[in-house]
């Protein structure tokens, strides 16, 4: 990098400067203040030698500002292998006793762990949660440099001169340890941020993190203490409003867990009479269900939603949501049975009897259909999608939905003239209608309307 450049870096980017220091006073400084565990360097066994080749070039500027320049000025183009660099050696040389070296363990941590905290993508398979991080400027850091990522914000941390800096940190370092799989020290990160930053939005966070953690860990019990905490110690937070909701599902995934489950229709009944006054019957069936879903415990599952989908009492929009939840936990396998199929068709039939909305009676249909048409039931399903599609066939954009999902169910079927004269009637009823590519065998390439 030519000097020029340099130069312009650090005048766009300036520093705090400590207090004039002579250059005996500095050197002294040097040695007397450096980390008591300096960062192992051989980490970045590429990048030093490119930090060093810069700022040979640099002229006028002392050493730790221009490392501290060049480590912010590679961040910002998205090298935060070479910024984590020029930060590590800033701290091995200077120590944490410099008036800079709180932020440059921040800018230090951030660079070995440039994560996307706006893009969370949480997957739960029956072996525990898993996350699958999004980083910064497409950026993928190294194994080894997450690890010290967490030495770096636990540096971070006890550097802080105040709360909300210590809260970012830890707020930080409980991320990290979500990122490598381990929910017990993300979790124990965030309970130090909730006590050593209480005062902070940061704690709040945590609090809310934690306890995510902690029912995802099949652990709801300790996952409404951390929100029960955060209606304590933070009434004025905007999470307080969704840890209330939030607890009192926890409270019930609790129950479940604690419970004899060889009866999970009668624990269901048990908790929406004890809860009749402040939670509907639905929202007590949801509660469960959602647990059970997390958990995989599909038979039980399935044994609510039936239950519950009986329910004559509930309104019918109420047994519609849990005939879909029963359609989903019967066919919720990779490989579900014909008998488990039958008993979809028959639930998805209902569904379209029992609701007056398009927006579920029409998807619901086309499921059924396709269904029948798995079970070779060729005949049940054309009769069926006729009879329901006969008031909504002319019906934007009901009609050309059911039009469509009929042609691709004749096209599977083998029966490529029906499928055809099915696409003839779309185009009738729905000019406007945009034929899709993957009929053009149907109506032949360069083919008019």
């Amino acid at each position: 990098m030519k000097l020029s450049v340099f130069g312009i870096i650090m005048l766009l980017v300036p520093l705090a400067h400590a207090a004039a220091q002579s250059d005996a006073d500095r050197g002294e400084s040097q040695r007397t203040n450096r980390a008591s565990t300096p960062i192992d360097l051989s980490a970045f066994a590429a990048e030093v030698p490119l930090v060093e080749e810069t700022l040979a070039k640099a002229t006028g500027v002392s050493r730790e500002d221009a490392l501290a320049m060049y480590g912010r000025s590679s961040a910002a183009s998205g090298r935060f292998d070479v910024a984590a660099a020029a930060y590590a050696m800033f701290l091995n040389e200077f120590g944490t006793s410099h008036p800079n070296s709180e932020r440059i363990a921040a800018r230090l941590a951030d660079c070995l762990f440039p994560f996307k905290y706006d893009q969370i993508d949480v997957i739960h398979a029956a072996s525990g949660p898993r996350l699958e991080p999004a980083w910064r400027m497409g950026y993928s850091p190294r194994p080894g440099h997450l690890r010290q990522a967490v030495d770096a914000l636990e540096l971070a941390a006890s550097l802080a001169q105040d709360q909300p800096a210590k809260g970012s940190a830890l707020l930080k370092l409980g991320w990290v340890h979500r990122v490598l799989g381990d929910w017990d020290a993300s979790s124990a990160a965030w309970d130090r941020c909730a006590k050593d930053a209480a005062p902070t939005k940061s704690a709040a966070a945590a609090l809310w993190l934690a306890a995510e953690n902690l029912e995802w860990t099949n652990r709801p019990a300790e996952a409404a203490r951390r929100l029960t905490q955060l209606l304590r110690d933070h009434p004025e937070d905007s999470l307080f409003g969704a840890a209330s909701d939030r607890i009192w599902q926890l409270k019930a995934e609790a129950l479940w867990s604690t419970s004899d489950r060889t009866d999970p229709v009668a624990l269901l009944a048990s908790a929406i009479q004890t809860r009749s006054v402040e939670r509907s019957p639905l929202e007590v069936y949801r509660s469960l269900v959602q647990a059970l879903k997390r958990r995989g415990e599909r038979e039980a599952w399935i044994a609510l939603s039936r239950w519950a989908s009986n329910q004559d009492s509930w309104p019918d929009k109420d047994q519609v949501l849990c005939r879909c939840d029963l359609v989903d936990a019967l066919l919720g396998t990779t490989s579900p049975s014909e008998v488990a199929k039958q008993e979809a068709t028959e639930v998805l039939r209902e569904i379209t009897e029992i609701s007056n909305e398009n927006e579920r009676t029409v998807p619901a249909a086309l499921r059924r259909y396709r269904l029948l048409n798995e079970l070779h039931q060729f005949d049940e399903a054309d009769r069926f999608l006729a009879d329901f599609g006969r008031t909504r066939i002319e019906m934007e954009p009901w009609g050309p939905m059911l039009l469509v999902g009929e042609i691709e169910g004749l096209m599977a079927r083998g029966e490529p003239e029906r499928a055809k004269a099915a696409l003839a009637r779309l185009q009738k009823l729905h000019p406007d209608f945009e034929v899709s590519e993957r009929f053009e065998a149907l109506i032949g390439k360069g083919e008019s309307r």
